[in-house]
């Protein structure tokens, strides 16, 4: 198994790190996460926004490997984005102990719009084939739904769907897990 060291997560919108087992990671929904340097990493797990953000850094992560976890793929307006956050709040939910202090929420909002305003599928299409695997949820249809999977599968990027919602569990975990201890 790799050591967890060399793992870094960047968890999905007003998550944190904790959510995400026991690997190394940023939590970049809480104000004071800037104060942190990003460290180079040989595996980068990043979930939902968390994609985005990480793929900002693509630069810094050149060469490791990258698996993201229901990155929003197709670019959509606030106003849907509005609406399927609240079919995913009501359909599929979030533990309250999951998302970060209230006290972060208006500094993660402005941050998940600006995030939002990224076309992810641009970055994606830059990074080599061989360092990237994208995980899907089956049951997302919220953010990385099945029209996202087309677009995955028609740029010929791995694309592994897994018996989950939009959101982290364990069957995401264990993918996950296999991916890192494959390499």
């Amino acid at each position: 198994m790799i050591n967890k060291k060399n793992v870094l997560v960047f968890p999905g919108a007003f998550q944190s790190v904790k959510n995400y087992g026991n690997y190394e990671g940023i939590d970049i929904w809480l104000k004071s996460h800037f104060k942190e340097k990003i460290p180079t990493s040989d595996y980068v797990i990043a979930h939902s926004a968390g994609a985005i953000f990480a793929l900002t850094l693509f630069d810094h992560f050149q060469g490791c490997k990258l698996i993201l976890i229901n990155p929003p793929i197709k670019k959509r307006n606030i106003f849907n984005l509005s609406i399927r956050w609240i079919k995913f709040l009501i359909l599929e939910g979030i533990k309250r102990e999951k998302v970060v202090p209230v006290v972060n929420w208006i500094y993660g909002l402005k941050k998940l719009f600006k995030l939002l305003r990224i076309d992810t599928l641009e970055i994606i299409k830059k990074i080599p084939k061989d360092n990237l695997v994208i995980i899907k949820g089956k049951k997302d249809n919220f953010f990385c739904d099945k029209e996202s999977a087309e677009i995955i599968k028609n740029n010929n990027i791995i694309l592994i769907e897994v018996e989950a919602g939009h959101d982290w569990n364990e069957k995401i975990a264990e993918v996950v897990n296999e991916l890192i201890s494959r390499n």
